[in-house]
């Protein structure tokens, strides 16, 4: 099904579904019929198993495509009335405030008729005093007028395709609205998902209240549930560097760490009878409470259906292989939910790092035994660390590029605090009311979160803690991953021929990177976000002028995004400048008419975020001088060769 997701996905989108049912339905009666057969031992195995592969394959064509109608839409060109609900708490964007909001309606202004939208979209408004955080809430409704549009995408300059992200997310637009411009009421009807955002937004008030360091504050914050609105960039980088990063994000280490804690908090239910059942069932319960009041993020849904499988499959399966079976059913039954899930970064890396911790943890860790309990589980932990890492390799180089070369120590130290954070906030919760008792306790999660942020911190600042720009491409990470499978069949199998396939794996990847060295490309320059910038390789330099004007090996680039150039004028021996491409964006002050008497401009670029009263009027003025313009100017960037 996933093979089926990725293949419709990227080649064949196009294909109505009703195209894919015509094929799929007869099918599946060939696989009863099969199967039937099989059951009487009359037919062979090899059709039933065949014919459900290619069944499961357009299963996930059908469901990749039908998510795909349920996400495009073909926004308006003008302003036009929105009504909707807020999906999301608003965060914090620079001098505005950003949500998700699902777009149920466009209202017709002539007779006040509402058309089906049903779309998600990112809504940015200015901060003010009326619609700011603690007034906008999830599950709002809000009316608005604005101007939705495709969001911007730009692979080759910026190399991550922002559109491609939001759309895996479901949001298939961005707009922007003045205060002014917009409605907000309390609604009477809120989801299930509203529901666990506001009792995750009333845990960080509680916390709030507790007078925790900021840093400590938003660590606590994103560590405990999720939220991570009130991290800094800086602390974002210094958990990266040291490759702990996934402890900011609430994921797999957050649930095994709570479960673990809950197990020890029941093992007196073990000594009744059927109490391990009675205990399993009670940690899976536990866990979905927490998923609901950590906001039901995917990260922790994912996280927590693995986990109860996982607690299922033990209870029923006694081999040795219930985390492999856990696994494979939580990623088809997300992908059966969602299948724009098996895009998601997140996604891929928590169920790669599972699948590697399950595979190579037992040789691992079965490389040093100890019967000392501090040297076990140090190893253990170093056991865990190098497993999961093995698996996420490829794609942490492909994605980000950067490998964090002391990962092993970061994650010896980052374990053990994560799960006194932990503790401590659970108690800090029960004990808090109970006075002295509940503010030592909150103390002390403030002096132990500190500990982890300057571990951290002292990580990233050794010397060459992180190795930068190794990005390897799509075909390098599959090699990556042959040389990984080929790895642990060796270690089960012990056949010397899996050597020899590793070693050609290793030779094609360094192949692959060695012409990519050899041809490398020449730099170029891009004109994007009001500036001029030159590219070589994966490096972007923004270049500066206070004027605006550059000469670049014979080509003359104009930028206007000031009035530098407004009513200025020329002496005769400097007229004209000729501009082989002058590119408008946001803050440009004049008219093109007077541009024209100091430039000959020979190409017009106008960048997306150029208001439509100064688009319509530099079209209509270069019209007029028979200037040409660049169609594709609400691009996010334009590409010059050098």
């Amino acid at each position: 099904m996933a093979t089926g997701i990725f293949f419709f996905d990227r080649f064949l989108s196009d294909i109505p579904v009703l195209h894919i049912l015509y094929i799929l339905f007869p099918l599946i009666l060939v696989l009863l019929i099969s199967g039937f057969l099989k059951y009487k031992k009359l037919g062979s195995r090899h059709l039933f198993g065949l014919t459900a592969s290619i069944c499961f394959f357009l299963l996930g064509g059908v469901l990749v495509i039908e998510e795909r109608n349920n996400i495009e839409y073909q926004w308006s060109e003008s302003e036009c009335l929105y009504y909707g609900k807020i999906a999301t708490s608003p965060e914090k964007k620079g001098k505005s405030f950003c949500s998700t909001v699902n777009v149920m309606s466009r209202i017709n202004e002539k007779d006040s008729s509402a058309i089906p939208v049903n779309r998600d979209i990112l809504l940015y408004w200015l901060k003010d005093t009326v619609y700011n955080a603690s007034s906008v809430k999830c599950g709002d409704e809000i009316l608005f007028s604005t101007k939705i549009s495709e969001p911007v995408s730009d692979v080759e300059f910026m190399g991550f395709d922002y559109r491609r992200y939001l759309f895996t997310k479901g949001v298939s637009g961005t707009a922007f609205v003045f205060p002014s411009a917009m409605l907000v009421r309390n609604s009477e009807e809120v989801s299930l998902k509203a529901r666990a955002l506001q009792c995750r937004d009333s845990i960080v008030k509680v916390y709030s209240g507790w007078k925790l360091d900021d840093d400590n504050m938003a660590v606590v914050s994103a560590l405990t549930i999720g939220d991570k609105s009130e991290l800094s960039p800086e602390i974002k980088a210094m958990y990266s560097a040291a490759g702990t990063s996934h402890v900011l994000a609430l994921s797999g280490l957050h649930i095994g760490i709570f479960s673990a804690i809950l197990y020890i908090l029941l093992l007196p239910l073990k000594k009744i009878r059927n109490g391990r059942f009675l205990q399993s069932v009670i940690v899976a319960l536990v866990l979905w409470v927490f998923a609901f009041v950590s906001g039901l993020s995917p990260s922790v849904v994912r996280a927590v259906t693995m986990c109860s499988l996982y607690l299922l499959a033990s209870l029923m399966v006694e081999n040795g292989l219930s985390g492999v079976y856990s696994l494979t059913l939580t990623a088809f039954i997300m992908l059966l939910y969602q299948p724009l899930y098996l895009f998601d970064i997140s996604f891929q890396l928590s169920f790669v790092a599972v699948l590697s911790i399950i595979l190579f943890f037992p040789f691992l860790n079965s490389l040093i035994r100890s019967s000392n309990r501090i040297i076990k589980y140090i190893w253990g932990m170093l056991a865990v660390s190098i497993s999961a890492q093995l698996g996420t390799l490829p794609l942490i180089l492909y994605y980000f590029g950067n490998f964090p070369t002391y990962f092993l120590l970061a994650n010896l130290i980052v374990s053990p605090l994560a799960v006194c954070v932990l503790s401590l906030t659970l108690a800090s919760f029960l004990l808090m009311w109970v006075p002295y008792l509940g503010d030592f306790c909150i103390y002390v999660l403030n002096m132990s979160t500190g500990i982890l942020n300057g571990s951290m911190s002292y990580i990233c600042g050794l010397e060459g803690a992180q190795i930068k720009s190794i990005y390897i491409d799509e075909v390098q990470m599959v090699m990556m991953f042959a040389v990984i499978v080929c790895l642990y069949l060796y270690i089960r199998r012990k056949r010397p021929d899996l050597i020899i396939a590793m070693l050609c794996c290793l030779c094609l990847i360094l192949g692959v990177g060695y012409y990519k060295m050899i041809n490398k490309d020449s730099p170029v320059l891009f004109l994007a976000w009001s500036d001029l910038y030159m590219k070589d390789g994966r490096q972007n330099t923004k270049l500066t002028s206070e004027s605006g004007i550059h000469s670049i090996n014979g080509i003359n680039i104009g930028v206007m995004k000031t009035d530098y150039w407004k009513n200025k004028e020329l002496k005769v021996e400097e007229y004209p400048i000729t501009l082989d491409y002058a590119y408008f964006s946001r803050g440009f002050k004049g008219n093109l008419k007077s541009l024209s008497k100091i430039f000959k401009i020979k190409r017009i670029i106008l960048d997306y975020s150029l208001s439509d009263y100064y688009r319509n009027m530099i079209i209509e003025q270069s019209m007029e001088l028979n200037i040409p313009i660049c169609e594709n100017s609400r691009q996010a960037s334009y590409k010059i060769i050098l």
